[in-house]
């Protein structure tokens, strides 16, 4: 009787250690949570997106076949070296935003840029202007000190448009480009990370920051 009652006890004691001990790490999570809330209740988040454009063929050169899956598998470092090296691509835009801890930020922006070029010796041109139109939301929130769980939306709607002209006959080509991405994820303060990537006529990167 006595060794049965023992067993029972051991039983029932390593039941409770199993149910206490995730409760005591969630305990433990929550108040790290809380500490954080309160140590940077009065910070300010720094939020920046960077959407970069590349030339298809800059990229096929590292990946071989370029898709999706590939695109995302391509490193930051890589990226940014084929721009600061002018291989084939560029920033195109760049937003940021300064918010309050668990607070909402909303700002929209148009750019505008015009080139002029003479295409031959002849009377001959090109007229190539440029426009975009930028939406970036965030609401941010410090989990530690270390990691900072932002929500976003970003949109960019881009247009380009040639009017070619000779003599007196003009034609007029344009281009539009939508990019939009919405997600919410963990960025580490100081650590740029790809936060979404697509492939039109070429392919295009947005690129996320935050600082506190």
């Amino acid at each position: 009787m006595a060794r049965k009652l023992k067993a029972l006890i051991i039983a029932a004691s390593f039941l409770m250690l199993i149910y206490f001990v995730p409760s005591a790490n969630n305990s433990v999570a929550e108040d790290a949570e809380i500490d954080a809330q309160k140590q940077f209740a009065g910070a300010t988040i720094s939020v920046e997106a960077s959407l970069v454009t590349v030339e298809l063929e800059v990229l096929e050169e590292i990946t071989g076949q370029l898709n999706i899956e590939t695109l995302n598998s391509i490193p930051l470092d890589r990226i940014m070296q084929i721009i600061r090296e002018d291989e084939g691509g560029e920033v195109s835009s760049i937003v940021k935003l300064a918010v309050a801890n668990e607070s909402a930020a909303e700002m929209n922006t148009e750019e505008n840029a015009e080139e002029k070029r003479k295409v031959s010796d002849e009377e001959r041109g090109e007229h190539e202007e440029r426009e975009s139109h930028v939406s970036f939301r965030i609401i941010p929130k410090i989990i530690d000190m270390n990691r900072i769980a932002v929500s976003f939306d970003f949109k960019q709607l881009a247009s380009e448009s040639v009017l070619s002209s000779e003599s007196e006959a003009e034609e007029q080509d344009g281009i539009v480009t939508k990019f939009e991405v919405s997600s919410e994820l963990v960025l580490r303060p100081g650590q740029p990370r790809i936060v979404g990537a697509t492939k039109k006529d070429k392919a295009i990167f947005l690129i996320m920051s935050v600082d506190i």
